[in-house]
């Protein structure tokens, strides 16, 4: 991978960051791949649960030369194996399935709007040398413009809003290759952060203007004053990482 777009959550304009980077004739990012990545770290916690609840169970049965009367029901290898496993999975499963058109483009990459922390460290751990571009937006904007994703909870909503917001910023400090981006600084054409992002994608200002030029699949809507209450409410720390706080709503 070469490029990857991740959006702290739906709504937040990865699809335009896309849109963007694939001006270049030589770059195709892919879209969502359904949050594929996490199942990975789950498949990781399980063997290293094992890993370290049969750490007696290996100590004994090689230190006693494999006796092959030794309880080893449960023995697994330890968890820098399991990790290792893990990332050449994700570098093989990514390696083939975006193979498609690869033999006409130098930069591959993907956008996904579902990953926190975690995933994104891993993928990092994958793919050292891949541009990550980070995206956050007012949680209040995303409300209004979300459909179906949320179920209308404004609750659970907020809290993975909040939880993220302070994650992309740890990362943003934290992991080489990180840039982030404000929603409202790229569609407000702020000039930083286009000039940030042409020489990322390598297309010029003015095809970045042209792709800004162009709204698709908007789909924003009001929302009950309860429901931007509870946001406000619960992201609040979020949003004075990303000066949100001074914003009307």
């Amino acid at each position: 991978m070469d490029v990857i777009i991740s959006a702290l959550t739906q709504r937040t304009g990865s699809t335009l960051v896309q849109r963007i980077f694939n001006c270049r004739k030589n770059t195709l990012i892919w879209g969502e791949h359904g949050g594929i990545v996490s199942e990975f770290i789950r498949i990781g916690d399980l063997a290293s649960y094992f890993s370290n609840g049969s750490k007696d169970e290996k100590r004994d049965f090689f230190q006693s030369g494999k006796d092959p009367n030794l309880w080893t029901a449960n023995m697994t290898p330890d968890e820098p194996f399991i990790e290792a496993a893990v990332i050449e999975s994700i570098k093989v499963l990514f390696d083939h399935m975006y193979i498609q058109h690869r033999d006409k483009h130098d930069r591959i990459g993907f956008k996904e709007v579902r990953y926190g922390k975690s995933e994104l460290m891993l993928l990092q751990k994958c793919f050292p040398d891949s541009a990550i571009i980070l995206l956050v937006r007012n949680p209040i904007d995303i409300w209004r413009s979300e459909t179906s994703y949320w179920e209308d909870d404004a609750e659970a909503f907020g809290q993975i809003w909040n939880e993220r917001a302070k994650q992309y910023q740890e990362l943003e400090e934290e992991m080489p290759g990180t840039v982030l981006i404000r929603y409202e600084d790229l569609v407000g054409r702020n000039e930083k952060t286009l000039q940030l992002l042409s020489e990322l994608a390598l297309v010029s200002l003015d095809e970045i203007h042209r792709v800004l030029s162009v709204q698709l699949n908007s789909t924003r809507s009001t929302r009950p004053q309860d429901e931007i209450d509870t946001i406000i409410r619960l992201c609040n720390e979020g949003m004075a990482i990303f000066n949100y706080e001074q914003e009307s709503f």
